[in-house]
């Protein structure tokens, strides 16, 4: 299960459009990518991450800001970059997922998000942080594995507990309004 996990995020992450296109379970992956953040040894400063506190739930995103902020000063973590924000942002993105009552949210890989909107994805580039992007089906897209390098680079201001209750709770008020 993890090495097929892995095979598939590498692809999303690190292919052309073609491998990009026959990783087509990207929810699957993704979802197995955050069991793997509080799960696997691999994960830089996971004697940090409390697996009790890891429930998916909202609330959870708080000991994982907690998390970031440690790690943020870890010596180690310009080796571990990519891990830990695939890792960190795939947990952030599964919350999302699992808690939006307004949004279906699906993750879909740079190649895809690309093909629903060239002109912005072709401009952001690929990168960790855009290789696998939260899609709500009607054009409009999250980007946990940015927010938490954003969180890495900058602290506490951007809070991934707070991005993902702006991201829930101003959908859900734009589409009351419509």
């Amino acid at each position: 299960m993890k090495l097929r996990s892995l095979l598939i995020i590498a692809a999303i992450a690190i292919s052309g459009p073609d491998l990009a296109q026959a990783a087509t379970d990207h929810n699957r992956a993704l979802a197995e990518v955050s069991q793997m953040f509080y799960q696997d040894r691999g994960t830089l400063g996971r004697e940090l991450l409390d697996p009790r506190k890891l429930d998916y739930s909202v609330e959870s995103l708080k000991h994982v800001d907690a998390y970031l902020e440690a790690v943020r000063k870890n010596k180690d973590l310009q080796k571990s970059w990519n891990r830990t924000v695939l890792r960190a942002g795939a947990y952030v993105g599964e919350v999302i997922r699992r808690n939006d009552k307004n949004i279906r949210w699906q993750w879909v890989d740079h190649d895809g998000a690309q093909a629903v909107n060239p002109k912005y994805f072709g401009a952001l580039g690929k990168s960790i942080a855009t290789a696998a992007v939260l899609f709500d089906g009607k054009g409009g897209f999250a980007f946990p594995l940015a927010k938490v390098e954003k969180y890495l680079d900058n602290g506490s201001e951007d809070s991934v507990y707070f991005f993902a209750q702006v991201v829930m709770g101003s959908r859900s008020k734009a589409d009351k309004k419509t």
